[in-house]
């Protein structure tokens, strides 16, 4: 990185795809009473259909946890210390789960889509930059094999999606790059 290229840090936590507007939408704000609230997963629960799907969203998932704050390109985002994403390279076949835990100092590319607006995926640098101890989070509730977009950033529409997933199985813990976008 370059001493004019800037980073942006966001102190929101959790965030999902909002099918409607196409923004970061922060469940730390969500009202009593939602109508229609979406958010994005891939489903990679049956290995040779990957596909995307709007969610609705119904319950949420509490619990505390120790925070990764990683760096995805220019972007932060604090996550659950014992989630995994979604990496991949751009010109190598397929996408793999790897533990949050074991990404710092490796070069592995996070895979980033917008299941809504993009055309292509892009691949962005992931390192880790800072750890917190004990942070409260809101999840929606995930199915086997379903993996969660989380916006990179906040502040623009369109975001681009990193995918992390708290458990999955050693069977969807592959994605077939051809058909994930």
């Amino acid at each position: 990185m370059t001493l004019n290229e800037s980073i942006t840090y966001n102190n929101n936590m959790t965030r999902i795809l909002n099918l409607d507007t196409n923004r970061a939408y922060d469940l730390n704000e969500i009202p009593d009473e939602v109508e229609d609230l979406r958010f994005c997963v891939l489903d990679n629960s049956d290995p040779k259909n990957p596909d995307y799907f709007f969610i609705p969203l119904i319950f949420l998932e509490s619990f505390n946890s120790p925070a990764l704050v990683l760096r995805i390109g220019k972007h932060t985002v604090k996550m659950p210390v014992d989630w995994q994403l979604l990496i991949g390279e751009n010109d190598f076949g397929d996408l793999e789960v790897v533990p949050l835990t074991s990404i710092n100092d490796r070069g592995f590319s996070a895979f980033c889509f917008n299941p809504v607006s993009s055309y292509k995926p892009e691949f962005h640098n992931v390192e880790i930059v800072d750890i917190y101890q004990d942070v409260k989070w809101y999840f929606p509730k995930l199915k086997s094999g379903q993996m969660l977009a989380v916006p990179i950033h906040n502040d623009a529409e369109n975001p681009m999606c990193a995918y992390f997933v708290k458990d999955i199985s050693r069977v969807s813990e592959v994605v077939d790059y051809g058909k994930a976008w």
